[in-house]
């Protein structure tokens, strides 16, 4: 196991004020901050605690070379898409059980690369093209749910357990582009929504980013793949516009064909945006390049940084992976922590302990190493 490819892009971001109306969606200029150098932010200046902790690897649970890894409080859960095997390690790290089976049965999965969590009643959700597979965490097939429209999209489990899914390739119907869905447990529709169509355009195959969901304060944020926009959808089940990504003169090109890799990011592809009470980030990248901008509410204002580790002498963070509530969660391979430079100094010497006597027992073959922080 000498690379892993995860859910979760590097980056590096900037400065400069905002100005939004109260209760108006807040404009964020990604199309500015590229052209400026990045702010460099000490990760105790975000954060009170920083922990480096192993997954177990066992016979059981070596993960391939593409895994997609999802912080979910007390546990951990890894989907690797080489094997088509899912596994949940708990909040430290210990190797637990495989969740569910690829195959043609009826408790199975038959697709198995991509999936979403309801970390409160400790569900996995598998995609499985016109069904979502539902396990508890502890592996037990709970339902196949319903979905017709959920092609490669993405999902989030909504209040109660309610579920809120997207059609990736909702252009198709330019007569009813009903792109977001809203089932119930059994895959009832409750409601839908349609998604923007640019007038004029003949749509694409775009490959430099995909749909976006995360949860925060209740509601359920969506970041369609095709639109720089994030959207809340409520208890109430009411979409309003949140947040808006100014990437003028480098918005997402819709006509454009994506299977050569070669005419992927030439616009800002937004990667994974995560919201706490305090901060909202945001990855992305443009060309060979990746950033990380960073939304201070109570500051109100927006920067591309670079976060040096100060808390354990660790290596600089990389936001915002897989998040839930003020937990932010990142994935390293072995080689990253037994080469890359650290910071000097560690605020918190028992957490510089623990990453010393970790990278000292490392093995080259191990499973990835988390580190999860705690946000102020």
């Amino acid at each position: 196991m000498k690379s892993f490819t995860f859910c979760i892009l590097l980056a590096h971001v900037l400065a400069f004020p905002l100005f939004a109306q109260k209760n108006a969606a807040i404009t964020l200029n990604l199309a500015k901050a590229i052209t400026q150098s990045p702010k460099t932010v000490m990760l105790s200046e975000l954060a009170s605690d920083v922990r480096y902790f192993p997954l177990e690897t066992t016979d059981n649970c070596l993960l391939g070379n593409e895994c997609s890894i999802v912080y979910a409080g007390n546990s951990i859960i890894a989907g690797d898409a080489q094997t088509r095997s899912f596994y949940r390690f708990d909040k430290n790290g210990k190797f637990m059980n495989k969740i569910g089976q690829h195959g043609q049965g009826p408790e199975e999965y038959a697709v198995g690369l991509l999936f979403f969590t309801d970390p409160d009643n400790q569900k996995l959700y598998v995609q499985d093209f016109q069904d979502l597979i539902c396990y508890d965490f502890n592996g037990k097939f709970i339902r196949r749910i319903p979905a017709p429209h959920l092609n490669m999209g993405t999902g989030a489990v909504s209040s109660g357990e309610s579920i809120l899914y997207c059609d990736n390739n909702y252009f198709i119907r330019k007569d009813n582009p009903q792109q977001l869905f809203l089932i119930d447990g059994n895959g009832k529709k409750l409601k839908s929504w349609k998604g923007y169509i640019e007038p004029g355009k003949k749509y694409g195959i775009n490959l430099s980013t995909r749909d976006v969901m995360y949860l925060h304060g209740g509601s359920v944020y969506f970041k369609p793949a095709l639109e720089n926009l994030v959207y809340k959808i409520d208890a109430d089940r009411k979409k309003t516009l949140a947040w808006k990504l100014d990437c003028s003169g480098k918005d997402v090109d819709v006509s454009a064909n994506e299977i050569d890799p070669a005419k992927r990011f030439k616009s800002i592809a937004v990667q994974q945006v995560f919201e706490s009470d305090r901060y909202f980030f945001v990855l992305y990248v443009l060309k060979n390049e990746s950033f990380v901008g960073l939304y201070d509410k109570q500051k109100k204002s927006f920067s591309n940084v670079i976060i040096k580790d100060d808390l354990a002498a660790g290596f600089d963070f990389t936001p915002p992976g897989t998040g839930l509530g003020n937990q932010l969660a990142n994935a390293r391979m072995v080689g990253y922590l037994s080469k890359g430079k650290r910071y000097s100094k560690a605020l918190l010497p028992e957490r510089k302990k623990e990453l010393d006597e970790l990278i000292n027992r490392l093995d080259e073959e191990d499973n990835p190493v988390m580190i999860v922080v705690t946000l102020k």
